[in-house]
């Protein structure tokens, strides 16, 4: 009887140890998780604004270019206009040149003319074989004058539509200077945006490593203490101290399934990740029970899953209940079916009020869909 008692002491006593033992490590696994949750999270948000950050880029490069070409072609028409102004100045000088000289001959034609009216006529009839002759001369003389007088006409009508053309284009090639002084201004503003942006991108790389390589730090030791856990449910179910569940599960809410299993487009940032379990839609406060039997192994606030709860029920199965409003239930507890552990609510990574249920295998998340009737 004695040495009945003595062993039944001896297991109860390794027992006891076994439980602050493993209590200990998962202490210690739910601070990891939490730093790993925080760094994750960090890591995301930097993800995020290194994006924001290229997109931004790609855009102000976009403008930069655009800026770039259309001052380029401010400039080549710049040039272009600036030669025809030159082309245009020296069919004006020409003009003015031609007009000189057209209106020096006809002025001298005309002194010559009316400088004695009578002498010339008297010359003309002097030279001229008749009096038809005498008209003929006279008339085809006066057509001379009458057409250099015309001649002078449409040089000066050109003269101005030359002249005028020269003014507008004048007009029209400082109105491009000073499009071109607005677009190399501009430009410059782009260019500064695009080097600030830069060293930005530059900041946000060096964080992203930095959180890459705490998270990888923090999995690597989440992942030895998960074996350790491991090792000592298994020493303790060996000791015959384990949890019982009866081996199927049920709902732990009857309610509308709003995301199933699986890689989905994340509700909050949008980008592509492993769901690993369902959501239950319900009203906040409705209450949530145990799926099977079993021993509460955490209780409390975990980063993403908010209020949340996990139970092992044997057989390497656990159940895993997030986004709670309240929990009911802590460390160590015995759980049976059906039983009240918590209520809907909408904490941590939550769009609103639902569960989010996962069931996990030797702790790696599975489809609950395949436990569930």
């Amino acid at each position: 009887m004695k040495r009945i008692l003595a062993l039944f002491f001896l297991l109860l006593f390794i027992s006891v140890s076994l439980s602050e033992d493993i209590t200990d490590e998962r202490l210690k696994l739910k601070r990891i998780q939490e730093q790993l949750n925080a760094n994750k999270k960090q890591l995301s948000e930097t993800k995020k604004k290194e994006q924001e950050s290229l997109t931004k880029l790609v855009t102000i490069k976009t403008e930069l270019k655009k800026a770039s070409r259309a001052l380029n072609k401010a400039k080549t028409k710049i040039v272009a206009n600036e030669g025809e102004i030159k082309d245009l100045s020296s069919e004006i000088n020409e003009t003015e040149e031609t007009l000189g000289q057209k209106s020096v001959r006809i002025k001298k034609r005309i002194r010559e003319v009316y400088k004695s009216s009578a002498v010339n006529y008297l010359d003309l009839l002097f030279f001229a074989r008749n009096m038809s002759d005498f008209i003929s001369r006279a008339y085809f003389f006066g057509k001379v004058i009458e057409g250099d007088a015309k001649l002078i006409s449409e040089i000066t009508v050109s003269y101005n539509q030359i002249r005028s053309q020269k003014d507008r284009l004048v007009g029209v090639t400082n109105e491009i200077k000073d499009l071109a002084l607005e677009i190399g201004e501009k430009k410059q503003e782009i260019s500064e945006k695009a080097e600030e942006e830069k060293t930005l991108l530059g900041t946000l790389k060096q964080r992203r490593a930095k959180y890459e390589k705490e998270i990888a730090q923090l999995e690597r030791s989440s992942e030895e203490l998960e074996r350790v856990i491991q090792a000592k449910m298994a020493e303790r179910k060996k000791s015959g101290v384990s949890a019982h569940g009866s081996g199927s599960l049920d709902w732990p809410l009857r309610g509308r399934m709003t995301s199933y299993y699986g890689y989905r487009r994340h509700p909050l940032w949008g980008g592509r990740s492993m769901h690993t379990g369902i959501d239950i839609a319900a009203p906040h406060g409705e209450v949530i029970r145990s799926a099977d039997g079993g021993e509460v192994i955490f209780s409390g606030w975990w980063d993403g899953y908010g209020k949340a709860a996990v139970i092992d029920h044997g057989k390497n199965i656990s159940t895993v209940y997030g986004h709670m409003s309240r929990i009911y239930v802590q460390n160590g507890n015995k759980v049976s079916k059906g039983q009240i552990i918590g209520l809907v609510g909408s904490t941590g990574y939550s769009t609103g009020p639902h569960l989010h249920f996962e069931v996990r295998k030797n702790g790696k998340p599975t489809n609950p869909m395949k436990y569930l009737p």
